[in-house]
């Protein structure tokens, strides 16, 4: 946790945010934790004055509470969105808001932290958003030094009246600059690899010595358009610079995402002579937005279950193939607590828990996942059969009916005979 502050401290020194919360002493409490942080603070009791704050400045972050007077978070948002669609968002809710989370996520929210607010998970979540921006600042300034490092190649490209002496000590510093900065590589007029300098073996795993003499083809990753490179061939048979993100791979096969700007260079008679490639490896940058799309979709589908669950008024839950319990409703959760073996309902929260710890049968006890039991069950349709509880008192038969739910995840429902027939009715409902 140590390392995690510090880095925020040192990532956010130059940053501003907005703070909304209508809760006077909450809004007090926080904005004084985020002082110690960040550049500057400002606060806003609603939405409307979030806005006019955003009005009269830029911030690099806004975290705001949802249910608030006059203006709602959610409504900020929205008009947040139309004017500036990539601004960094952290939105503070409580258990029982989840009806507005998934709105949030389509506006394009993936930021959330649930209250009671509490340090260590402010600062983790904060450590993130703070990380993202920080990559973002470097990627531009990344950009920003390959434009310059462009410009200056540029000249030295056309300064064709200039001696073979100035040529040659221009030359020499360019590529020294352009060495440390970035990736290169040069190709001759048929896509041959001439040279490369060493961040371009860091990066794709080949020795100056293997790379040399292949083909542009042999870094190419077979997800590449190939009408990308009839596009990139078309802009430098023009005599023009090429520039753009181009996924290639490194000697092991792994992916890259290269940010490339390609330039032709030119001889004495002004005919292409070759071309040089100056890269950026953003690979780490993609991985991490290709990451956070994955929990938010994990997040949205998360939502949509607990929904779902919530909604059904029998014991239920879902199961995953090898019978573990992944989520479940408040009256499952019951069902577990009352059962004779007080370690099932640790195991539950900690998705560990087995189907056959929970019910006893017979039927069962052959197989070891759903995939085994609907190769040998000889009815069609759902899965159903007989068990018992061993609920604290008494012992309590029950049907157990399982239905497929997602490819790869199972409705479960766990309920007494006579009400087994509603059960069917709502579950295909």
């Amino acid at each position: 946790m140590e390392n995690v502050v510090n880095q925020l401290i040192t990532w956010s020194k130059d940053l501003k945010v907005l703070y909304v919360e209508d809760d006077p002493a909450l809004r007090e409490e926080i904005s004084l934790f985020l002082n110690d942080i960040f550049k500057q603070v400002d606060v806003a009791s609603n939405g409307e004055e979030g806005l006019l704050k955003l009005a009269q400045n830029r911030y690099h972050l806004v975290i705001t509470d949802i249910r608030m007077p006059i203006m709602d978070g959610v409504e900020m948002i929205e008009k947040i969105k139309e004017l500036y669609p990539q601004q960094p968002i952290l939105v503070t809710s409580a258990h029982n808001e989840s009806e507005y989370l998934v709105k949030l996520i389509n506006l394009g929210v993936n930021n959330f932290i649930t209250k009671p607010l509490q340090s260590d998970q402010i600062l983790n979540v904060l450590h993130s958003i703070v990380e993202k921006i920080h990559k973002e600042q470097l990627l531009d300034q990344y950009k920003q030094d390959l434009e310059i490092a462009n410009e200056k190649l540029k000249k030295f490209a056309h300064m064709q009246s200039k001696s073979l002496d100035m040529k040659t000590s221009l030359l020499r510093a360019y590529k020294e600059a352009l060495d440390k900065a970035t990736i290169v590589s040069i190709t001759n007029k048929d896509g041959i690899i001439t040279d490369v300098n060493e961040n371009f073996c860091k990066s794709t795993g080949y020795s100056r010595d293997e790379i040399v003499g292949q083909s542009y083809k042999v870094i190419t990753h077979p997800s590449t358009n190939p009408a990308l490179y009839d596009e990139i061939w078309e802009a430098l048979l023009a005599r023009k610079t090429w520039q753009g993100l181009i996924v290639s791979q490194t000697r092991t096969l792994e992916p890259l995402y290269h940010y490339k700007t390609i330039v032709p260079i030119f001889d004495s008679q002004g005919n292409i002579m070759e071309y040089i490639s100056i890269i950026q490896d953003i690979t780490e940058i993609y991985k991490k937005q290709e990451e956070k799309s994955k929990e938010n979709i994990n997040l949205a589908i998360n939502i949509k279950e607990d929904e779902l669950l919530k909604n059904i008024p029998f014991c239920s839950a879902l199961l995953s193939d090898d019978l573990t319990f992944l989520n479940y409703n408040k009256l499952f959760e019951e069902l577990v607590n009352n059962h004779t073996d007080e370690r099932l309902l640790t195991k539950l929260t900690q998705q560990s828990l087995h189907l056959k710890e929970l019910v006893d049968f017979e039927e069962m006890d052959f197989f070891t996942s759903i995939e085994d039991i609907k190769n040998n069950w000889p009815y069609d349709g759902d899965i159903t059969f007989k068990g018992i509880v061993k609920s604290i008192g008494h012992m309590l038969e029950v049907l157990v009916k399982i239905s497929q739910y997602t490819p790869n995840r199972y409705m479960i429902c766990i309920v007494k005979q006579e009400d087994f027939e509603l059960c069917c009715q709502v579950q295909e409902r």
